[in-house]
C-alpha cells in the first residue's frame, strides 16, 4: 500500500495564495508534487476551491465610508493601546508585595514564638532527667525519713572509711 503523502503547516498555510496564482514558483512547484501524489491534498485543495467559488457567489453587500471608518479606527486603537491597564498592574503589585510581607512578618513572629517557648519555658521532662540520679533512689529515701538519719548514716560512712584507711 502507498504512504498517503500529508501537506505540511506551511503549504496548507500557502493553499490559498496558490490558487489565486499568488505564490512563488518554488512554493508553488512544492505544492504541485504533494498535489500530484496526494489524493488526500487534492480533497482539501477541491474543498477549498469549492468554498471560494460559494463566497462569490453570495450577494456583494456594500458598506457606508463610516462603517469602514469605525472598523478601522477601532483596529488601529487596539493595535497601539494597552492590552492591560497600567494602573491594575500596579494595584495588583501592591496587593501581592503586601501579602508577601505579612507573610514574611507572619512566618518571623512564629520563629520567634517558638524559639522563645523551647529555650524560655521549663520542659518537665528536662527537669526528670536532671533529677534522674536521685529519682533512681527514691525508694531508698524515702524508707530513710527524715533527712539527719542521713547526715549520721554519712558521718558513720566516713569513720568506717577513715578505720579502714589507717595502718
Amino acid at each position: 500500500m502507498a504512504k498517503i503523502i500529508r501537506m505540511s503547516k506551511e503549504q496548507r498555510e500557502n493553499l490559498v495564495a496558490y490558487l489565486d496564482g499568488e505564490l512563488e514558483d518554488p512554493a508553488a512547484r512544492e505544492i504541485e508534487q504533494v498535489l500530484a501524489s496526494s489524493p488526500v491534498a487534492r480533497h482539501d485543495v477541491d474543498m477549498l476551491s469549492r468554498t471560494w467559488d460559494l463566497v462569490g457567489e453570495l450577494p456583494h453587500v456594500s458598506v457606508t465610508q463610516e462603517f469602514t471608518g469605525k472598523t478601522l479606527d477601532s483596529i488601529a486603537a487596539s493595535r497601539t493601546g494597552p492590552w492591560v491597564d497600567p494602573d491594575s498592574i500596579s494595584r495588583n503589585s501592591r496587593r501581592i508585595l503586601g501579602l508577601a510581607v505579612a507573610g514574611m512578618i507572619l512566618v518571623a513572629a512564629g520563629t520567634v514564638g517558638f524559639l522563645a517557648t523551647n529555650r524560655w519555658i521549663p520542659n518537665e521532662a528536662e527537669e526528670i532527667l536532671n533529677d534522674y540520679e536521685i529519682l533512681m533512689e527514691l525508694d531508698k529515701y524515702r524508707e530513710v525519713g527524715d533527712p539527719e538519719n542521713l547526715r549520721k548514716l554519712q558521718e558513720f560512712r566516713e569513720f568506717n572509711e577513715a578505720e579502714d584507711d589507717s595502718p
